[in-house]
């Protein structure tokens, strides 16, 4: 379990911002943010177990995914041709993922991403190894962005269950992590070129009814622009609805039923675990009170964050909102300390300078012993059940989290080391700041994965599969997890660099600066390389793989969502404010959470104590402001995750 980012986020920049206009102004230039490109609630039942082929052959299913370019002529539409094949693996147990094209750039990695999410879900949903197939996607043409994902995941989904798609039927939209449709840009000349192609269906996202006409410059209404074309527009939420407007077919799915809730012994051990945040944050807050009234001045907005996340602690915890309160504890123990870490550097610096600051740092860095401590308990846990599994797969993600923010300190503080003679003191003091802060995180997250067991673990009945089982899944949740980021970095952090003039790489870590979702995605993945020698190999290998891949590949979906699918509005330290498409937004969270309570319901008493965790943040954050929405977001399908693996480790 952890906690939420925005608030961290926040400090992180109030913090470089003080120490700035204490000791000066420091020259870091902002990108300006593009217009990006763009149920009945019944009781729950088991989600129905999808038969699969007895012995796999090979089939080919051919789609037609919608594009738009925009020219010097105009914006203007088409279709490409993608056909997709999944055929019996040569060598079953090696994961193999094709993409072929026929055009020079004509789709580039930005398709990959969809391709993999696609195996990855319809693997999830149909209960079969993705290791025993081989999966290929060749596209004869252009393809926009990863607004074909929902397209290709009905492809994958049709050819394991030896499906066709309707000739006359295509569709344009992203696929997220919980199988919902997310919003893209152009539809409007997407219709044109469907209606080239001889469509007469075409499915967009719902809440995209209305969609900006480049040419015309004012939005359309999409169900009159198609019939004006001949061709029939229909909205979707989610890939089983798309599905059976697709092939014709149902796809197998449970009932959503009432919210879920943590068993009553997880949530007296919740109780427990917020108790000692609430401790945690009160040793910290009297640290911040010794400061002079001078620093304390400087941090003043910092501690009252924290001062204000243990005040709602205090008031979920009497609701009996254990996971709200939790969270909250957490975070207001995170900031205090942050605030009494960076006051302690401020002060040290105020006094002796840079060595005197850098000596303070030194004595505080503490936390690559705990994270081996944890490291250790972490690969000695019994694992009896597959909610076992899921707890010690909870607690991986945030000792990757742990463990790559580290990284990221130590390389502040090289960088400061290698290159002192050429920067500035403001320059070095915010070099110090930051990487205490990511130091102070590390800490914080090397806590939540020791929770994650202490609460998470003991409950369930399905005993865990095989390592080797586990092991194939989390290599395909990390290359999803690795084509997410490449696919960000590619549309959104190059877009950047494009515009400012500067080097990727100087953008990428200017936007780990302001975007703490992309930090901490980096530095979950970093997390798996850097501890693959000290986890070792078999089910710590698995679970460490898994655990930290599905963090980075809930926190990477989000960062899509937030900047290419939903449009987000947002100031010059990227903080959210509002959104171009809110409509489809609300229809997000909407499907999102039933989605969520259709997986951990099925599970029954076999759900994942973290799974129930997330999704009771998810219904909490969607009451709040538009970066609580995203947040929401994010934790729906967190728990989407961990609760469909869940289902699918406990059928093999």
């Amino acid at each position: 379990m952890h906690r939420t980012l925005k608030p961290l986020s926040l400090v992180l920049l109030s913090l470089l911002m003080i120490i700035s206009t204490a000791c000066g102004p420091t020259a870091t230039p902002t990108p300006t943010v593009a217009e990006p490109t763009q149920a009945a609630v019944l009781e729950p039942t088991k989600e129905p177990a999808t038969p699969t082929p007895e012995t796999p052959v090979e089939r080919i299913v051919n789609l037609d995914a919608l594009y738009y370019r925009q020219e010097r002529a105009g914006a203007s539409g088409g279709t490409s041709r993608i056909q997709v094949r999944v055929r019996p693996a040569a060598t079953p147990g090696q994961l193999r993922v094709g993409f072929f094209q026929e055009e020079v750039q004509g789709t580039g990695n930005q398709w990959q991403s969809s391709g993999w999410i696609a195996v990855l879900f319809a693997s999830l949903l149909e209960g079969v190894a993705p290791t025993d197939y081989e999966f290929s996607f060749s596209s004869g043409g252009w393809i926009d962005g990863p607004s074909a994902g929902g397209l290709m995941t009905v492809g994958v989904l049709a050819a394991l269950r030896n499906e066709q798609v309707r000739d006359d039927a295509t569709m344009t939209g992203t696929i997220n992590p919980d199988g919902t449709i997310g919003p893209v840009g152009g539809i409007p000349h997407k219709l044109d070129g469907a209606a080239k192609a001889g469509k007469k269906l075409v499915l967009v996202p719902t809440g995209q009814r209305y969609d900006y006409d480049a040419n015309q410059q004012q939005l359309v209404d999409l169900v009159e622009a198609g019939q004006k074309l001949g061709v029939e527009v229909r909205e979707v939420g989610t890939v089983f609805e798309a599905y059976e407007q697709l092939t014709g077919s149902a796809l197998p799915r449970g009932t959503a039923g009432s919210a879920p809730q943590l068993p009553p012994r997880a949530f007296d051990r919740m109780r427990g675990k917020t108790l000692e945040w609430i401790s945690r944050y009160q040793k910290s807050r009297n640290e911040f009170n010794a400061l002079s009234s001078e620093v304390q001045d400087f941090l003043y907005d910092t501690i009252l964050d924290a001062d204000e996340q243990a005040d709602a602690a205090d008031k979920a915890l009497q609701q009996g909102l254990l996971a709200v309160a939790y969270a909250r504890a957490s975070e207001a123990a995170s900031s205090a300390e942050i605030a009494s870490l960076a006051g302690q550097i401020a002060t040290n610096y105020l006094i002796g300078g840079l060595e005197k600051a850098a000596d303070q740092y030194q004595a505080s860095s503490a936390v690559q012993t705990e994270l081996s401590a944890v490291i250790a308990g972490l690969k000695s846990e019994d694992v009896r059940t597959v909610s076992d599994q899921l707890a010690l797969f909870d607690a991986y993600s945030n000792v990757g989290l742990a463990q790559g923010l580290l990284l990221s300190a130590d390389d502040e503080i090289n960088y400061l080391v290698n290159n002192a003679d050429t920067l500035s003191e403001d320059e070095i003091l915010t070099g110090l700041v930051t990487a205490a802060l990511e130091q102070s995180l590390a800490s914080a997250f090397v806590q939540y994965a020791r929770d994650a067991v202490d609460i998470g673990m003991g409950f369930g009945q399905a005993p865990p599969p095989d390592d080797d089982t586990v092991l194939q899944l989390a290599e395909t949740l990390r290359r999803v997890a690795d084509s997410n980021i490449a696919l960000f970095d590619a549309i959104i952090v190059d877009e950047y660099a494009r515009q400012t003039g500067l080097h990727p790489d100087v953008l990428k870590n200017m936007m780990m600066r302001r975007e703490s979702g992309y930090l901490f995605a980096v530095a979950a993945r970093q997390g798996i390389n850097i501890l693959e020698d000290q986890v070792g190999t078999g089910a710590d290998q698995a679970a460490s793989i898994f655990g930290q891949s599905q963090s980075s590949y809930a926190l990477s979906a989000a960062l899509l969502a937030k900047h290419y699918s939903l449009g987000a509005q947002v100031d010059d330290d990227l903080n959210v404010i509002g959104f171009t498409r809110e409509k489809a937004l609300g229809e997000m969270l909407d499907f999102a959470d039933q989605r969520a309570r259709e997986l951990i319901n099925a599970a029954g008493d076999d759900s994942s104590i973290a799974a129930l965790y997330y999704y009771e943040l998810g219904r909490s954050s969607r009451q709040g402001d538009a970066a609580s929405q995203l947040d929401a977001l994010n934790y729906y399908w967190q728990a989407a995750i961990l609760a469909q693996a869940g289902a699918y480790l406990s059928k093999q």
